[in-house]
């Protein structure tokens, strides 16, 4: 991965990733959970970006995700399985689950009970980040 060091170079890069952006919408090939030539460049690019705005920039991030929270999303990642998925099999409809993984509602204890029983989540972790 080629680093960024001129914001010359960052200016091209945001460039390119913009008109990439505009592409692959257009030919609809920006959609969630797509893997390909334009999802990968884009990746690519934004992660040089980053690096260069932690670098360079002084730019604040953005809030982080909880350890829960990006735990939840690894298990339905490796487990091929969506949001919807999800809520499903731990009994809450989409709108409250999809609150919950956005930190707009709080983890109920029958829920943490059930990211314990249900995907084997460390109790330690629900009870830290719930």
């Amino acid at each position: 991965m080629e680093k960024l060091t001129t914001r010359k170079q960052y200016d091209e890069t945001k460039a390119r990733v913009e008109q990439l952006i505009a592409e692959a919408t257009a030919k609809g090939m920006l959609e969630p959970d797509m893997d390909n030539d334009y999802t990968r460049e884009i990746s690519l690019l934004s992660q040089q970006m980053a690096t260069y705005e932690d670098e360079y920039l002084n730019v604040l991030p953005l809030r982080q995700k909880s350890p829960l929270i990006s735990t939840i999303e690894d298990y339905f990642y490796t487990h091929g399985m969506k949001q919807k998925d999800g809520a499903k099999l731990l009994g809450v409809n989409e709108s409250q689950f999809s609150q919950i993984m956005s930190g707009r509602r709080r983890i109920s204890m029958s829920f943490a009970k059930r990211l314990y029983t249900k995907l084997g989540i460390n109790a330690n972790l629900i009870l830290e980040y719930a």
